[in-house]
């Protein structure tokens, strides 16, 4: 069946409108035009489809055809009488984040959940873009060079919208780890030293690579948004967003954020490849749910700040600091006994991403609480096999079995399937560990 054609479409940055053309060919019947709600790895619906205007359709001899839009993001056109079918429209994109796109004089950042429409049933099909940028900018994405002067190829719609794109005149640091491309694409101006961001990275790629054996992908990429008082990142498969102050770059916001860098990396891993089975593949039109964020999201806020020890980026007094913080703020939240750790996963999508004055009074984070079992289920397996193994061989195997093959691990079961393996790591049942630690508001007991 053939491919799928994006063009996209820079021609008039002062509007902040990108135009977006989809050539469809071999179509029967009606079609159904469809827009993500939600972009995945943030767990909200942030409602995409109300940035598209100017919605059009039409056959392969460009007669306008009909269409009706059915839901909130979901178009459906009439069958064409040509067997091809093109739709245009435009999509307004002036919110600067890792989760959404942006267009302006300076630049363009495609967030391609945002941006891309998707065919109802044909998302398994392979997709090319075209990218139509003024003069001078130029493309940098994960997303495989197709030949010609700015097109890329995706092998599927997943792939597509989980490969962020930044254009525009960025400078570009490229560099090897391991004998695999990596580079960083930045946008705007801040006090960095080149040489040392790549160095640092460097390490901290060496040390996830030690951690799980391989490095996961073919080459990487690193777009940095440098902004006044901005962070955040974004994690996708073969690529991360990051936003960042454009001052970071010194004293403990250096240190910062190296450690967003550790933490999206580290994604590459748990989270794209080991991941719970409802977080991949997507239903792009609803929430996605699972009781796992906090092994997704806090066993990688636990492995941040230990992969920049490891990398030898912290010193152990540092990390011993950092330690005693993150302590200290999940102790001074009140909703430690109100929200178990598998809730706060699950409601992610109506709590923790909508934050109000009640918010430390009845909930906790599954990235800091997470993070905290983390570490007491690593101490735990270290005592219980008299320091032999770790929670690295947890990983380990969670990636051989999930991570490396591909597929999510099942939600279901009396245990969870990190449950299992953790067992089989220890030696020993762990049953009341996660009970207690998972599904219940029990004090988390530091020193037992």
């Amino acid at each position: 069946m053939p491919g799928i054609l994006y063009r996209l479409s820079l021609a008039e940055p002062h509007t902040h409108l990108f135009r977006v053309e989809i050539a469809i060919e071999g179509v029967q019947g009606p079609q159904e035009l469809a827009m993500p709600s939600w972009t995945p790895g943030s767990y909200l619906l942030r409602e995409f489809p109300r940035n598209v205007q100017e919605f059009h359709a039409e056959d392969g001899a460009g007669r306008t055809l009909g269409w009706q839009k059915t839901d909130k993001n979901r178009w459906r056109v009439e069958e064409p009488t040509y067997g091809a079918l093109r739709v245009r429209y435009a999509v307004y994109a002036n919110e600067l984040t890792v989760r959404t796109s942006h267009l302006d004089a300076s630049h363009g950042y495609v967030n391609g959940a945002s941006v891309f429409m998707y065919v109802a049933g044909r998302e398994a099909e392979e997709a090319t873009v075209e990218i139509d940028a003024p003069v001078g900018w130029r493309p940098a994405t994960a997303l495989r060079d197709a030949g010609p002067h700015h097109h890329f190829h995706a092998r599927d719609y997943d792939e597509l919208v989980d490969s962020p794109i930044e254009i525009g005149t960025h400078e570009l640091l490229e560099f090897e780890v391991a004998g695999r491309p990596h580079r960083y694409a930045i946008w705007g101006h801040g006090n960095y030293d080149p040489e040392r961001l790549i160095a640092d990275t460097r390490k901290i790629v060496l040390a996830e690579k030690d951690l799980f054996g391989a490095l996961p992908y073919e080459e990487f990429t690193f777009i940095l948004h440098l902004v006044p008082g901005a962070y955040g990142g974004l994690e996708h498969r073969s690529s991360t967003s990051l936003l960042i102050d454009r001052w970071s770059f010194h004293g403990e916001e250096y240190e910062r954020f190296l450690g967003l860098v550790a933490h999206e990396l580290f994604h590459a891993w748990n989270g794209k490849r080991i991941r719970p089975a409802p977080l991949g593949p997507f239903d792009y039109t609803r929430e996605n749910y699972t009781r796992n964020l906090w092994v997704v999201e806090g066993l990688t806020t636990y492995y941040t700040d230990l992969i920049l020890r490891r990398a030898g980026l912290i010193t152990p007094e540092r990390y011993l600091v950092k330690l005693e913080e993150a302590i200290n703020r999940l102790q001074s939240q009140p909703g430690r006994q109100v929200q178990t750790l598998e809730e706060s996963s699950f409601d992610a999508w109506i709590k923790f991403y909508r934050p109000d004055e009640h918010t430390p009074n009845s909930q906790i984070s599954y990235y800091q609480k997470g993070a905290l079992v983390g570490l007491l289920l690593d101490l735990h397996i270290r005592s219980a096999t008299e320091g032999t193994r770790s929670l690295d061989d947890v990983m380990g195997l969670l990636w051989e079995r999930y991570g490396a093959p591909d597929r999510g691990f099942p939600e279901a079961g009396e245990e969870s399937v990190i449950e299992r393996i953790a067992q089989e790591v220890c030696g020993e049942p762990l049953g009341d560990f996660f009970d207690r630690y998972l599904r219940s508001t029990a004090e988390l007991e530091y020193g037992r």
